[in-house]
């Protein structure tokens, strides 16, 4: 008998002593990793010097003017400064791979980033699209050494069929994918960006009970596991990619309590950047 009550005083002990350590190790350790890891978020902007965004920030709004954005559009554009001078640093790694006289696609209607580009890389050809991304481009096969995607492909729905339109099957993402790849000279590169669902951002919105989405009217996100795998499958063969913090800077800052609560339940905090940067080459 005495002993059944000192193995159950023993057990009472150690129970009490694991939440202690449990509580102890969340208070502190996992709080510490938790704001080390939120400051490592923001390592890619931080390299980016006040000045040289200021000086950014100036020349988007020449192009604002040059193109007559009214003022609710410069305030959006703003926020994309340190997206467009991390993709900048990203193509300006590309360049140095491509020949001479390269030509560029950069896919959508011209705009402030087009402008952009060709302010910064005027030794490369640049182009734009005017047609729909989903349907056979007017491109001819393999003229182009790089195509650049930034923040489009999370706009692209299923092209519309009158057979079957349920659900959704990233359609009009395969479909870009595979005229990239035929527009693309063989050793041509792709570069794309896009939001990230399985952002710090996006768990944020769902634990405030709102739509993990990181725009409303996007019409699917992707996370880098997604994008790899139908890349992959269109023929590409990886280059670079990364999960990059550079959307949501001027919005938030401090994404620690969350990242504790990934620790504290055993979910990876890797991944995390609102943005994935991916850079794929066509085989040759």
């Amino acid at each position: 008998m005495q002993q059944i009550k000192l193995l159950r005083f023993l057990r009472a002990i150690l129970w009490r002593g694991q939440r202690i350590s449990n509580w102890l190790k969340n208070k502190f350790i996992h709080a510490k990793d938790a704001q080390k890891i939120n400051r490592s978020l923001f390592a890619d902007v931080n390299q980016l010097g006040k000045a040289e965004v200021d000086g950014n920030i100036r020349r988007m709004h020449e192009l604002y003017a040059m193109r007559g954005y009214a003022k609710d559009t410069h305030d959006f554009w703003d926020t994309h400064v340190y997206r467009i001078m991390l993709t900048e640093n990203w193509i300006n790694e590309i360049f140095r791979s491509l020949p001479e006289n390269a030509k560029a696609m950069d896919l959508g209607v011209e705009s402030i980033t087009s402008d952009y580009w060709r302010q910064k890389f005027p030794a490369i050809a640049w182009s734009n699209t005017d047609w729909d991304l989903r349907n056979p481009w007017k491109t001819e096969a393999e003229t182009i050494d790089l195509i650049v995607c930034t923040e489009l492909v999370e706009h692209l729905s299923d092209p519309i069929s009158e057979i079957f339109n349920e659900g959704f099957y990233k359609l009009g993402f395969m479909a870009l994918l595979r005229e990239s790849y035929k527009a693309l000279k063989p050793g041509g590169i792709l570069f794309l960006t896009t939001p990230n669902a399985a952002s710090i951002m996006h768990v944020k919105l769902t634990l405030e009970g709102n739509p993990p989405w990181f725009f409303d009217k996007h019409v699917r996100e992707y996370t880098m596991n997604e994008v790899l795998q139908l890349t992959k499958e269109a023929g590409f063969e990886i280059v670079r990619n990364k999960d990059v913090h550079c959307m949501s800077v001027m919005a938030y800052s401090d994404f620690s309590p969350i990242f504790r609560i990934l620790l504290e339940n055993g979910f990876s905090t890797d991944g995390r950047g609102d943005d994935l940067f991916v850079v794929v080459r066509k085989p040759g």
